[in-house]
């Protein structure tokens, strides 16, 4: 190993000479392999050394403060690399929401365009005259009579269907007629059946009739109405303290087969009613004995409670 460098303490002149020296000797230790770092040091002790400058105290001193400066400043540009990666994050992050905002921009431009659409359709309605809207009204009133007649002219329900057959064949043995009118259905009773000539009393053959009649409207839930209808002819003046006219008689007869009605347990009060129309309804002319007596009446309608 060669002898370590000593200093060449001669006049400044010849100091020169020997640092050039120093720094050839340190040049080839760093083509040698050694690291910049140390070749760096060992320059700064040669030339410390050329110079007398105690063993190179201040070049060293100054490396090692250049050293820590550098490592600061890559520690600073590290930082700074980092801070620039998050920044383009955050731009690509804005650069989406920017996007996401053009997008809902054009569905907030769609949805307007189509609101005022919207308004104007609804402007043109306002203007329709006062002549117009009357012919739309007619229209729709004659549209709604249509559907009622349509409803009217229906094929029963299944329902109603049974409750005629349940009444053909509970009164099939008595005098009556069942007929069907619309959703009406219409059992006809001569009032001979039901009570005596004149009067309002309710005969034995009439209360079987009425019996029957209350086990088939059990089997429904149809309105119960019954009708009293009489002739022309005025009451004889033995039975006016009772019924002065046939206003009284017809409506007694009525009220009296509502009773009986009621009284069975099949049908409850809230599904009868009593009507009395006396000779203003007939069917039959009053000019014949065969047409007055098909005038004296008990008709017992079935109509389906209307639908709240």
């Amino acid at each position: 190993m060669a002898d370590p460098v000593k200093p060449d303490l001669s006049p400044i002149a010849g100091g020169s000479t020997a640092g050039k020296a120093v720094a050839t000797g340190a040049a080839k230790a760093a083509a040698g392999g050694v690291a910049k770092v140390a070749a760096w040091h060992t320059i700064s002790l040669a030339t410390a050394a050329a110079l007398g400058l105690g063993g190179g105290g201040y070049y060293l001193h100054r490396d090692t403060k250049a050293r820590s400066q550098l490592t600061e400043m890559e520690q600073q540009a590290g930082a700074l690399e980092d801070r620039a990666k998050k920044a383009d994050l955050a731009k690509e992050a804005l650069q989406a929401q920017l996007e996401q905002s053009k997008e809902e921009m054009k569905k907030l431009s769609v949805s307007s365009l189509e609101l005022e659409q919207a308004k104007s359709e609804l402007a043109k309605w306002k203007d329709i005259s006062a002549s117009e809207r009357k012919v739309l009204e007619k229209k729709l009133a004659d549209q709604q009579l249509a559907l009622e007649k349509l409803k009217a002219t229906t094929v029963p329900t299944d329902q109603e269907q049974k409750l005629e057959e349940e009444l053909k064949k509970k009164l099939a043995d008595q005098d009556v007629v069942i007929s069907r009118l619309k959703d009406q259905l219409k059992v006809t009773v001569a009032s001979e059946i039901l009570f005596p000539s004149g009067s309002a009393e309710l005969a034995p053959a009439g209360a079987d009739v009425l019996r029957k009649v209350a086990a088939a409207a059990n089997q429904s839930q149809d309105e119960v109405r019954v009708e009293g209808h009489t002739d022309s002819d005025p009451i004889a003046p033995v039975l006016a303290q009772y019924y002065p006219s046939n206003w009284e008689l017809s409506t007694a007869r009525a009220a009296v087969a509502v009773r009986t009605l009621q009284a069975t347990g099949m049908v409850p009060a809230d599904r009868l009613a009593a009507v009395g129309y006396g000779d203003s309804h007939p069917v039959a002319t009053n000019d014949t004995p065969e047409g007055r007596a098909k005038n004296r009446r008990v008709e017992i309608v079935f109509k389906p409670i209307p639908k709240p």
